[in-house]
C-alpha cells in the first residue's frame, strides 16, 4: 500500500501571515501519522522534544524485546526506513524516517497493565476455559467475543480468585491486540482440544493457570491450563501456538537458570554458576576497555547496579566486528559450560530433563498441545523421551555443527535418543544479555536410533 495514503493533508496557510521559522516550528509540532497498523495494539504517546526536532514515540510494554522487534518488523513491511540504534538503554530504540520527519521509538516498561505478549497468550489460555465452563459453543471469532463479553467472570470457577483482575484485563483488552484474529483462532483450537478430551473422559473444570494454581497443583508447575476430570485426576496442559510446519521450542530457559533457579527446575549449583560467570568475565568482558570489575559489571546481585550502565557504554564503543567477535567467544564459553554441567552427573541431568523438559509433577502429569489456526495437535515427542528415560544408562551432551546448537543424547545399551538444544542471545542482545537463552526444540529424530 503506498505510503502517500497515510500522509496527513495539512491545511494551506497564507505566506504573508507566517514566517519561515514559524512554518518550521509548526511542522515540528505535528505528530507523525505512521501507518495505522505499525502501532496498532500498543499503548504509546508522541512528543517532539528533541534538540534535532526528532519526534519521540514512547511505547509501553510488558515484553520490551519482543514488542520492539515486532514494531521494527511492521515498519519494514510498510516500507519505512528504520533500524535499532545502540544506546545505554537495556532495550535499544528504533530510529527511522517517515514523510521527511525523523522519529525515535523507545519501548519502555509497562507498569500496572498487561503487555501484548502476555495478553496474547492469555487469550489463547483463558478464553477456552471460560467457553467450556459456560458452554458458549462459539460459531466464529465475532460470536466468541460477543459471548465472552456477556460472561460474569466472578462466577467462573475456572478462574482462580487471585487472577480475576488479570482475566478482566484480558477480556477487555483482547480486541486491541495486534494478533487478535490469530489468537482468537488459537483459542477456538484449544477449546476443540478441551471438548475432545471431555468426550474421551468427562471433565469437571478446565482451569486457567495464569498465576494461581488449583488445589493439588504445585506452585511452580509449568502448565498453562489444568484439566480436572470428574474422577478427581488432574492434567497439566502446556500450550504452544504456531503454523502446521513450525517447530516451537518446548522449553525456554536461560543458561544461568539451568544452574540456579528459585522459581523452576535447576541443578541448584551456585558454585558452578559462579565459576562459569567468572570464566566468561575473565576471558571476554575483562578484555573490553572501560569494563567495570566482575562484582557488578552485569548489574550485580540484584541486576540493577550502576556498573551495568558502564558495561553497556563500554560495549557500545566497540566496533560491530569486535562486538560479534566477543559475543562468539561468550557464546562458546556459555555453551560449553552448560554441556559440562550436563555431563557432570547423569542422575542430576536426568532429573533436570524430567523437571524442565518432560515437566513431571508427582500427581499432575503434563502434555504439550500446539494450537494451529482453529485446530490443534499434541506434541508427542515428549512421550518418546518419557518412555525411554527409565532405560537410560548415561547422558552425553556435546556441541553440534553450528555455534548455537548442542545436543543431549540419552543412551541405553545400543539405543539412544537425541534432544536438539540451542543457546543464543534473544532479540539481538548479544554482549548486553547476561544470561543466554536456552531452548529445547524437540527430538532430532523421532524414532530411537541405533548407535
Amino acid at each position: 500500500m503506498p505510503l502517500q495514503k497515510y500522509v496527513r493533508q495539512l491545511k494551506p496557510v497564507q505566506e504573508s501571515k507566517i514566517s519561515h521559522v514559524e512554518k518550521i516550528q509548526n511542522l515540528i509540532s505535528e505528530d507523525i501519522d505512521l501507518p495505522a497498523d505499525v502501532l496498532n495494539g500498543f499503548e504509546y504517546t508522541q512528543t517532539d522534544k528533541s534538540e534535532r526536532a526528532r519526534v519521540q514515540i514512547k511505547v509501553l510494554s510488558g515484553d520490551r524485546d519482543t514488542d520492539r522487534d515486532e514494531i521494527l518488523r511492521r515498519l519494514k513491511n510498510a516500507g519505512i526506513p528504520a533500524n535499532t540504534t545502540s544506546t545505554d538503554s537495556s532495550v535499544d530504540p528504533i530510529d527511522g524516517t517517515f514523510d521527511g520527519r525523523n522519529f525515535r521509538i523507545n519501548v519502555k516498561p509497562k507498569t500496572g497493565g498487561m503487555g501484548e505478549s502476555t495478553l496474547n497468550s492469555s487469550i489463547t489460555e483463558l478464553f477456552p476455559c471460560i467457553a467450556f465452563e459456560k458452554k458458549l459453543n462459539p460459531k466464529n471469532i465475532e460470536d466468541f467475543m460477543e459471548k465472552l463479553m456477556n460472561v460474569n467472570l466472578s462466577s467462573c470457577k475456572c478462574i482462580i480468585k487471585s487472577d480475576l483482575e488479570a482475566a478482566q484485563k484480558t477480556v477487555n483488552g483482547a480486541e486491541g491486540s495486534s494478533k487478535y484474529k490469530e489468537k482468537m483462532e488459537n483459542a477456538l483450537g484449544v477449546l476443540k482440544f478441551i471438548n475432545d478430551q471431555n468426550n474421551d473422559k468427562p471433565i469437571n473444570i478446565a482451569y486457567w493457570g495464569y498465576r494461581g494454581k488449583p488445589k493439588g497443583v504445585p506452585e511452580n508447575h509449568p502448565g498453562d491450563m489444568f484439566i480436572e476430570y470428574r474422577d478427581g485426576k488432574m492434567l497439566g496442559v502446556s500450550l504452544k501456538a504456531g503454523g502446521k510446519k513450525t517447530a516451537e521450542p518446548q522449553l525456554n530457559t536461560y543458561h544461568r537458570t539451568i544452574f540456579v533457579n528459585k522459581r523452576g527446575p535447576s541443578f541448584n549449583d551456585k558454585s558452578g554458576h559462579d565459576a562459569l560467570r567468572k570464566l566468561i568475565y575473565n576471558q571476554v568482558y575483562s578484555k573490553i576497555k572501560g569494563m567495570p570489575p566482575i562484582n557488578n559489571f552485569d548489574g550485580g546481585v540484584n541486576g540493577r547496579h550502576k556498573d551495568k550502565t558502564k558495561t553497556v557504554a563500554a560495549i557500545n564503543k566497540l566496533s560491530v566486528k569486535d562486538q560479534n567477535k566477543y559475543y562468539d567467544e561468550y557464546l562458546e564459553l556459555a555453551r560449553q559450560g552448560v554441556i559440562d554441567r550436563m555431563n557432570k552427573n547423569d542422575k542430576q541431568s536426568m532429573q533436570w530433563i524430567k523437571d524442565a523438559i518432560l515437566r513431571e509433577a508427582p500427581d499432575v502429569p503434563t502434555i504439550v498441545v500446539k494450537a494451529i489456526g482453529s485446530n490443534y495437535e499434541e506434541v508427542t515427542d515428549r512421550d518418546a523421551v518419557g518412555v525411554f528415560l527409565p532405560q537410560v544408562k548415561f547422558v552425553k551432551a556435546y556441541a553440534s555443527n553450528t555455534k548455537q546448537n548442542w545436543v543431549i543424547e540419552l543412551i541405553s545399551g545400543d539405543e539412544s535418543v537425541k534432544l536438539g538444544m540451542t543457546i543464543r542471545s534473544s532479540s539481538g542482545g548479544k554482549l548486553k544479555q547476561w544470561s543466554l537463552k536456552v531452548t529445547y526444540n524437540g527430538l532430532l529424530k523421532w524414532l530411537l536410533e541405533k548407535i
